[in-house]
């Protein structure tokens, strides 16, 4: 008699894809599409383009109470939309970012980081590097890493079996 495994726990959902099947131009171009409108959304609420982090990089949520106050209706109905707008693309943001992790916690706060510093401050590797004391080797796999930590959770992973050979 065959023994049935029924796991409670689905830990296909939570395995980190093998990087050799991820389509990485077309999930970097995700990541980017995905920054930048989070990015000019912010912009439009009145944040400054690049979200706010703690010293360990932990994120401070945006205040966007209040703002906007005084201008015509129709201003303030732009406003609004901006608004919802702004907060489901940073509740994916946070969802993303947190999803960034190590399982050593000192690592973790590194890997967001460096997530940070790259791809959000645009420094290059170099830059990192000085900034951090890491080498070039460190910086290029944790930020990678990151990436695809950021993509698996918001599913903006495409896989090579996806695209279409034409």
């Amino acid at each position: 008699m065959g023994r049935v495994n029924l796991l409670k726990f689905n830990i296909a959902k939570y395995q980190k894809p093998d990087p050799d099947e991820i389509d990485w131009e077309v999930t970097r171009k995700n990541f980017s599409v995905f920054v930048n409108a989070y990015q000019i959304s912010r912009e439009r609420v009145g944040q400054t383009r690049m979200p706010r982090v703690t010293q360990s990089f932990s994120l401070i949520p945006p205040s966007t109470i209040n703002q906007g106050c005084g201008q015509s209706e129709v201003l303030l109905i732009q406003h609004e939309d901006a608004l919802e707008e702004f907060n489901e693309l940073h509740n994916l943001f946070v969802q993303g970012y947190s999803a960034i992790s190590h399982v050593k916690p000192d690592k973790s706060e590194r890997r967001r980081k460096i997530f940070f510093l790259r791809y959000f401050n645009n420094l290059t590797l170099k830059e990192i590097s000085e900034r951090i004391f890491f080498g070039r080797d460190v910086i290029i796999k944790e930020s990678k890493e990151a990436m695809l930590q950021f993509c698996t959770e918001l599913e903006l992973v495409v896989y090579k079996s996806e695209i279409r050979k034409g």
